[in-house]
């Protein structure tokens, strides 16, 4: 009967949120419906054994990826490529994680971070700190009047990409605001950032679903059409087999890191690895290439950072861009 629940959540997930959330967390009956499914087979229940197989099934696809054993990646870009370390952190409004996402970007010194929910008025106490200015010179963060609490930090020189869409539709989301190009030396590339309400109520379920659709318009209609490679980082409160991820799989013409595979997800970041979901979350253009994911260390926050290597393809500085309004 929860195999079944579970698979008619693969379906229905858009009509209430209590069924989104029960979608989030269905890849946890992946190792009772074996055993279910061995018992079944063992007592020659034919028809019993069909069902519990196709349910399983229905189940677990969207996270199928996750199932299989973390791979790893090459320490060397290919020809024409360069690596880039994304680090993105949700600090849950706390100066504490504050401090452990400053310490880990002087341990692990990643090309570029996008830090979710920076408290407010300390957007300083990140973007000045003395090792993160050694280390990431240039950031991006919220403007007076915006209710979006984001920073981005980049070793190379970013600036806003010009919103030339239909900003009443999009205001909301400020997906705009959050979208910047990085003139890195080996070539430019876009970075974004999205931070959608959580689903604990239907509410913020309904206006995150909102959120999320309005991105993956703004993901195709004017990341993409910029030319160069989009790394998309955030945190989505939705996993790979909640019904958020499947807006952004059909309609936004980017793709998830999940062919990395490994169940180590992000949140709550005191539970153990395979318990946690995995809600932060990067989406990049079909010319990047996931290289490997890391969930870090604990930082003080209720969510654990990822770290995740990119394949980028070199693209010339210029072109589309510039400071939107």
């Amino acid at each position: 009967m929860l195999l079944a629940l579970i698979g008619v959540s693969r379906f229905f997930a858009a009509w209430a949120w209590p069924i989104d959330l029960l979608g989030n967390v269905s890849y946890f009956v992946a190792i009772p419906a074996l055993l279910t499914l061995v018992v079944t087979l063992l007592g020659r229940c034919k028809s019993a054994s069909l069902v519990i197989f196709v349910t399983a099934i229905i189940a677990v696809w969207p996270v199928r990826w996750m199932l299989l054993p973390h791979r790893g990646g090459t320490a060397a870009a290919p020809a024409g490529q360069h690596l880039v370390r994304v680090l993105e952190a949700n600090v849950h409004g706390s100066q504490r994680a504050l401090d452990g996402l400053i310490a880990m970007i002087d341990q692990i010194q990643p090309d570029v971070v996008v830090a979710i929910e920076v408290p407010p008025g300390l957007e300083g106490y990140l973007t000045e700190n003395p090792i993160v200015k050694a280390n990431l010179p240039f950031a991006i963060g919220p403007e007076p009047g915006m209710l979006w609490r984001d920073v981005m930090l980049s070793r190379d020189p970013l600036h806003r990409l010009r919103f030339d869409g239909d900003l009443d539709r999009y205001m909301h989301i400020f997906a705009f605001r959050r979208s910047c190009f990085i003139d890195a030396p080996e070539g430019r590339y876009l970075i974004s950032a999205m931070h959608p309400p959580s689903p604990r109520e239907a509410a913020s379920w309904q206006r995150g679903n909102e959120w999320t659709s309005l991105l993956a318009e703004v993901c195709r209609g004017q990341l993409l059409a910029t030319g160069v490679p989009v790394i998309l980082a955030g945190d989505f409160n939705s996993t790979p087999s909640g019904y958020r991820h499947g807006i952004m799989l059909k309609r936004s013409g980017l793709a998830p890191s999940d062919v990395l595979g490994g169940l180590t997800g992000t949140w709550p970041s005191d539970w153990p690895g395979p318990l946690r979901l995995t809600i932060d979350r990067v989406w990049v253009s079909p010319d990047v290439q996931f290289v490997s994911r890391e969930v870090v260390g604990d930082i003080g926050s209720d969510h654990r950072p990822s770290l995740v290597t990119l394949s980028v393809p070199s693209a010339p500085v210029g072109g589309a861009g510039g400071d939107g309004r």
